[in-house]
C-alpha cells in the first residue's frame, strides 16, 4: 500500500514566524498532537509538536529548588521557529506505508509530511500508518 493512498491532504499548517500560543491552540482546536511548519514556497522547514513545547520548558520536577519559574507568556510570546523540531523527515507518496513505519521507529517520530518536488502535499500519521498495516 503507497502512502498516497492513507494520507490526509487536508493539513493543518503553521507558519515560522508565528507564536508558540497561536499554534497550540490551533492544535487543541483542531485535536491535533503536532502540525507541519511551512514557509510561503509551501515548503517544509520544521514539524511543530506539543513534544517541542514540553522541551522547551525547564524540568520543574526536578529542579524546582535551582530554577525560577517560567513565565509561560515569555516562552509562548516566542516564534515556532524556536521550538519546532529539525531535521525534518519527509516521505514521499508514492513511498510504501512499510516505509514510513520504519522511518517513525527509527527516528521517533509521529507523524510525516509528504512531499512532492519538495512541496508538502500532505500528512501520514503514526495511527494511519497503525491502520494501514492492520487491516
Amino acid at each position: 500500500m503507497k502512502i498516497r493512498e492513507i494520507m490526509t491532504t487536508k493539513v493543518i499548517t503553521a507558519r515560522p514566524d508565528e507564536t508558540i500560543k497561536e499554534v497550540i491552540l490551533r492544535l487543541r482546536t483542531n485535536k491535533i498532537s503536532g502540525l507541519p511548519v511551512i514557509n510561503s514556497s509551501k515548503k517544509i522547514v520544521g514539524v511543530f509538536s506539543e513534544s517541542d513545547v514540553m522541551m522547551a520548558l525547564p524540568d520543574i520536577l526536578n529542579d524546582a529548588d535551582a530554577i525560577p519559574l517560567i513565565d509561560i507568556k515569555e516562552l509562548t510570546d516566542n516564534s515556532v521557529r524556536m521550538v519546532m523540531s529539525e531535521p525534518r523527515f519527509t516521505i514521499s507518496p508514492e513511498a510504501d506505508v512499510k516505509d514510513a513505519a520504519k522511518i517513525m521507529l527509527e527516528k521517533y517520530v509521529h507523524r510525516l509530511p509528504v512531499t512532492e518536488n519538495d512541496e508538502l502535499i500532505g500528512l501520514v500519521s503514526l495511527g494511519d500508518v497503525l491502520k494501514a498495516l492492520t487491516s
